[in-house]
């Protein structure tokens, strides 16, 4: 998208921080001196007469000034408000045609937003201007950070959207809703919650998650008492989903002896040594990288919250690049200063290379540090393959999002399909021959016939391995978390292009804790290794010490998995997706997981273990390095589920 070269400089300097008081600042009345009376004239020699016209005269411009700015402030925000309602026509799909859409939108609230901080005691005493309205404006700005983080995955966006959440409760900006009594004023208070909720449990704030969902159910208690509203259980039901969610981590997460929760990274931790040993091959310009992402959550029973799973919630994070700090939360300057970065991106058509670490701004830039700030920026860009989050999708609405998916993706990059979903097969076995279409997983049926065969249903409403063979024309990743993820073993290679696929397990032991409501293991594996091997050894509570030792022998499996990898004898296209970095680290993931899981004395029978196409070579999977460092690992943390061909003894040295 082309844009005008004043644009960057004109956005960045639209949005001004978010001030906690409403310091009055007077109108200019520069305009009007010139109706003022002679200065060389004595105050007691003009006429009362004059004095009084005077004062008459600018009392009337200052007047029609203030009516202009009232006007002007009445259009932005009617603009805006316009511009914002627009934003759910967007089409959901594609990778350029909502940009100029959402550009028009930020400019207008940046310059809205400002327009009201210049001129906030006009605003209060001649248009009547509440808090709350600026905390809704300051919230919609919010969620625009929050859904152009959506559009684009670069989680610098999800960043800005908490500075202004939680800007707007630190500043208290919706306090007095409580006293007004109004219930649609009350709905804007619960929703912003809400969304807050979301941001933070993206950015892992444990701290004030718990605090929100704390202030949520109070206000969602004093809604229902006071205005007895019809959404009732609606709004319950949004508590309960927090409650859970939060509950579901707090299952699967060791704590220290002190009851606090154990440091575990979530995001793509870029490893210079596995980088290094296996970025080797070919060119920067000819590695595969992975491009799109679409994740489905289909899961009947699994834990969710504003249409997202658990799984998809913990993939979602995986296919991200670790962020910095939260500002805001650090020092009390993040909480004053609005970033413009993303609507200097908007602005100039390159919301890719606009990434920095610190994009925040107090005062406008000129050129020359606009210019030396762009090249920072380029440096340190860190993309982020594009998502789409599918909750509960139709079928018809998955492959909408496929065919999409797939034409965005060039020859040069892949596709990844994650699927999180109940397995579906034929009631009755398929004598006709048909290879792909004998099962595959639930998808979800918008409206059934009362009158409907439960068998056609089953068969309809499925994404089977067939469905996906079209789409396999580009280099294609599939990952599968279901009871009947076998289906999509050894799909054919129709036309020859990279494809490769990690299944789950069918079943687990019945030793080993139920995790469907609380999450796939085998995603928790490709998410989180530390936190899965945790889990299925029964460990609660631990030293964080031996934890960080822990985390560091897991870090050194993964390490040797990939030194292993990149000697293999390897099929083509699983050296192929070794070059990106996102794929790398769930084949490595995938890798460990199937070493631990045979070692464990549970996981006896194939249907426990994960399966990949095409196979991993053994010297992988049955690397005698591997096995020293999980041998460690269980040395370490007490693990007395494993069985070794050598027998541990106390002598083995289980640090790292």
């Amino acid at each position: 998208m082309e844009a005008s070269s004043s644009a960057p400089q004109q956005a960045s300097s639209a949005l001004g921080s978010i001030t906690g008081t409403n310091t009055p600042v007077p109108p200019t009345t520069t305009n009007v001196v010139s109706s003022a009376p002679n200065p060389g004239v004595a105050p007691d020699q003009v006429p009362m007469e004059d004095v009084v016209s005077t004062n008459a005269v600018t009392a009337e411009a200052i007047a029609r000034q203030n009516q202009t700015v009232v006007e002007e402030f009445q259009y932005l925000l009617e603009k805006s408000q316009q511009l914002f309602a627009g934003l759910r026509d967007l089409p959901p799909t594609g990778s350029k045609q909502w940009q100029p859409y959402f550009q028009k939108t930020f400019e207008i609230f940046s310059k809205l937003w400002r327009f009201q901080q210049q001129n906030r005691f006009v605003l209060e005493n001649s248009y009547g201007l509440k808090r709350w309205e600026v905390g809704e404006i300051a919230s919609k700005i919010g969620q625009l950070y929050y859904h152009y983080y959506l559009r684009t995955s670069e989680t610098n966006y999800l960043q800005e959207s908490y500075v202004f959440y939680d800007a707007i409760r630190e500043r208290r900006y919706f306090n007095e809703i409580s006293e007004i009594k109004s219930s649609a004023l009350m709905i804007k208070k619960l929703r912003y919650y809400a969304r807050f909720t979301v941001v933070c449990l993206l950015l892992n704030n444990r701290d004030i998650i718990s605090t929100l969902k704390d202030e949520l159910a109070a206000l969602v208690k004093e809604y229902i008492a006071i205005y007895r509203p019809p959404d009732a259980a609606e709004w319950q039901l949004v508590v309960q989903e927090i409650s859970s969610f939060t509950d579901a981590e707090k299952r699967l997460h060791p704590i220290n002896p002190a009851g606090t929760y154990l440091p575990v990274a979530r995001r793509l931790q870029t490893s210079k040594a596995i980088s290094a040993a296996l970025d080797k091959e070919g060119s920067s310009s000819t590695k595969l990288r992975l491009q799109e992402a679409i994740l489905v959550g289909n899961a009947h029973n699994q834990i969710k919250f504003s249409e997202l799973t658990i799984d998809m919630y913990r993939i979602l994070q995986s296919l991200e690049r670790e962020t910095s700090q939260i500002r805001g939360t650090a020092d009390g300057a993040g909480k004053d200063t609005v970033p413009s970065a993303v609507v200097s991106a908007v602005a100039a058509g390159a919301a890719s290379d606009i990434n920095s670490p610190n994009p925040s701004i107090k005062e406008e830039p000129n050129e020359e540090s606009t210019i030396a700030q762009r090249r920072a920026d380029k440096l340190t860009k860190r993309p982020n393959p594009h998502k789409y989050l599918l909750y509960r999708p139709a079928l018809s609405q998955l492959m909408v999002f496929l065919a999409t998916a797939f034409r965005e993706v060039s020859n040069d990059s892949a596709l990844l399909i994650y699927l999180s979903a109940d397995g579906s097969k034929r009631p009755v076995p398929d004598h006709s021959g048909t290879k792909g279409y004998h099962g595959g997983i639930l998808t979800n049926s918008r409206k059934i016939p009362d009158n409907s065969d439960p068998e056609q249903q089953s068969i309809t409403h499925c994404l089977h391995p067939g469905d996906l063979l079209p789409f396999t024309r580009k280099p294609m990743f599939l990952i599968v978390d279901s009871n009947n993820s076998v289906a999509f073993a050894e799909m054919p290679r129709v036309f020859n292009y990279p494809f490769m696929s990690l299944l789950s397990p069918t079943e687990y032991p019945d030793s080993i804790p139920d995790t469907s409501q609380v999450g796939g293991l085998f995603t928790l594996f490709l998410h989180a290794p530390l936190l899965a091997f945790s889990f299925i050894c029964g460990i609660q509570q631990i030293s964080p010490d031996t934890w960080e030792q822990c985390s560091g022998l897991i870090s050194q499996a993964e390490g040797k998995i990939a030194e292993l990898m990149a000697t293999a004898p390897l099929d083509k296209s699983v050296r192929r997706f070794l070059q990106d970095e996102f794929l790398r680290q769930f084949m490595i993931r995938f890798a460990l997981c199937s070493i631990i899981l045979k070692v464990h004395t549970a996981f006896t029978e194939p249907k426990h273990l994960p399966t990949s196409y095409p196979l991993l070579p053994a010297s992988v999977l049955e690397s005698p390095e591997v096995l020293s460092k999980i041998r460690s690992l269980a040395v370490l943390a007490n693990a007395t589920c494993f069985s070794f061909e050598d027998p541990i003894t106390a002598s083995q040295d289980p640090a790292p």
